[in-house]
């Protein structure tokens, strides 16, 4: 049963194959070099630190529009995590 599934997934691959072996070119596309480092459509890689680990990092790529939303929403939420310290309305 197992030979045969390998087989038939086998049959399929080879099926899927475009004739005389090689791929088909993909589509251009901007790639990142292309852009300049403050195109919006830029994407950036950054290697954060995780939470609980002395030397483990996890990387995360965005957008250079992206990385903005993301900011611009922490800000907002710290802004209104003081807004509501002040006025004392912390839910405590």
């Amino acid at each position: 049963m197992m030979m045969q599934a390998l087989y038939v997934a086998a049959l399929i691959y080879l099926d899927a194959a475009p004739p005389g072996g090689t791929p088909a070119p993909a589509p251009k596309v901007a790639s990142p070099t292309s852009l300049a480092p403050d195109d919006p459509a830029a994407i950036r890689c950054r290697s954060i630190l995780v939470t609980g680990s002395l030397v483990r990092r996890e990387r995360i790529c965005r957008t250079n529009a992206e990385w903005r939303t993301s900011r611009d929403q922490q800000n907002r939420d710290a802004d209104d995590l003081i807004t509501r310290s002040r006025s004392g309305m912390n839910g405590n």
